[in-house]
């Protein structure tokens, strides 16, 4: 099934359908043999129709048709399988209509299971692209790396390099007189010494070509994030061979991996994937209010930031995944403009609540 792209957002974001659109939200949790989801879904379509009983002749018949067919579509007695979630956009049409649906690893961040509008809910799928974006992982340790790709909490093996090291470069030589022992032991140290450094040497330029390798390897899957976890000199030689103007390098730990089966890396990716997106999400909330209260670069308040939208100076919207419609209408606002949007919840929300939940970053 499709992953949810941030040019896929911005297409739905401009989508109108005649009649209207459902958008829906589905987790599919494995140990629910019941299939609560499906009730919810049911439910959620029930509610829809009940409220719009007083619309318009076509819209009623087009929405009962609509919503049977999305009852049918999931009528199928079983569990989803993998993806863990769908999300989903389906024109309201008395015939089949047009339908965008994503997979993703986890269940979407929603308040209601399928919501009726004129316009697209996209703040969830904004949401999954900004925080379940594929990211590449490397583990590096001196003679070994692994390149891997996390996307949405799994792991996939890409590339795994290894030095190839021969040990009969180096030969301890003997002295030619057995008289002066001291000497005898200055030339074995110096031999070895020299290999040391040559091995070293070879170590430190392999992680620089690796470097090089991953960042093409990046480029040509279109991930423009790479952790890195391994020493702190492995990780510097791996940097100056990577290179990539499209990919950013962000240290992941000092933690050695290169051992480890990949079905055991999940936790501890996940866990600094999940540090890594609260730092940036406090990082853009922070300087937006900043800039809002030292009245530069930046706006708060809806009014405040609706009016810098419609003059075109949004650099990067950020607002709480909860306020609803409102966020929806920004999210229109934002892109049209080609302006970035990050939807922040929990501890990064709250930090906007004196804010009405919005607020931005300007270009000028």
């Amino acid at each position: 099934m499709t992953q949810p792209t941030l040019e896929a957002a911005r297409k739905l974001s401009e989508w109108r359908p005649p009649l209207g659109v459902l958008s829906v939200f589905l987790g599919f949790d494995p140990a629910d043999r019941g299939g609560a989801w499906r009730t919810e879904l049911r439910n959620g379509l029930d509610s829809i129709l009940e409220t719009q009983q007083e619309a318009e002749h076509d819209r009623r018949v087009a929405l009962r048709a609509t919503a049977k067919r999305l009852t049918e579509r999931f009528e199928d007695g079983d569990l989803r399988p993998p993806p863990r979630g769908e999300v989903g956009f389906v024109e309201v049409s008395e015939k089949e209509g047009t339908e965008h649906w994503f997979g993703t690893s986890a269940a979407p961040v929603a308040g209601a299971c399928v919501e009726f509008g004129v316009d697209p809910v996209v703040a969830p799928l904004l949401d999954i692209c900004g925080h379940g974006a594929a990211r590449g992982v490397a583990l590096l340790s001196s003679e070994r790396v692994r390149l891997l790709r996390c996307a949405e909490g799994s792991l996939e093996e890409l590339e795994d390099w290894e030095l190839s090291v021969t040990m009969l470069d180096w030969r301890e030589r003997k002295a030619q007189s057995a008289n002066n022992p001291a000497r005898a032991q200055g030339v074995s140290s110096s031999g070895h010494d020299q290999f040391e450094e040559r091995l070293d040497h070879n170590r430190q330029r392999f992680l620089g070509e690796c470097g090089g390798f991953a960042a093409r390897r990046l480029e040509k899957d279109g991930i423009d994030e790479l952790i890195v976890f391994g020493p702190s000199r492995d990780r510097e030689s791996f940097e100056s061979g990577f290179g990539s103007p499209q990919a950013e390098l962000t240290p992941g730990g000092d933690q050695d991996l290169i051992s480890v089966p990949t079905g055991k890396l999940t936790d501890v990716v996940s866990e600094v994937v999940g540090r890594l997106d609260e730092e940036r999400d406090r990082a853009v909330v922070e300087r937006a209010l900043a800039g809002a209260k030292g009245g530069s670069r930046g706006a708060a308040g809806l009014q405040e930031v609706k009016e810098a939208l419609a003059e075109g100076r949004v650099d990067h919207l950020v607002f709480d995944g909860a306020i609803g419609q409102e966020g929806e209408s920004l999210i229109r606002g934002a892109m049209s403009s080609g302006a970035r949007v990050t939807v922040v919840r929990e501890e990064q929300a709250a930090a906007l609540h004196e804010a009405e939940g919005v607020a931005a970053i300007l270009r000028y």
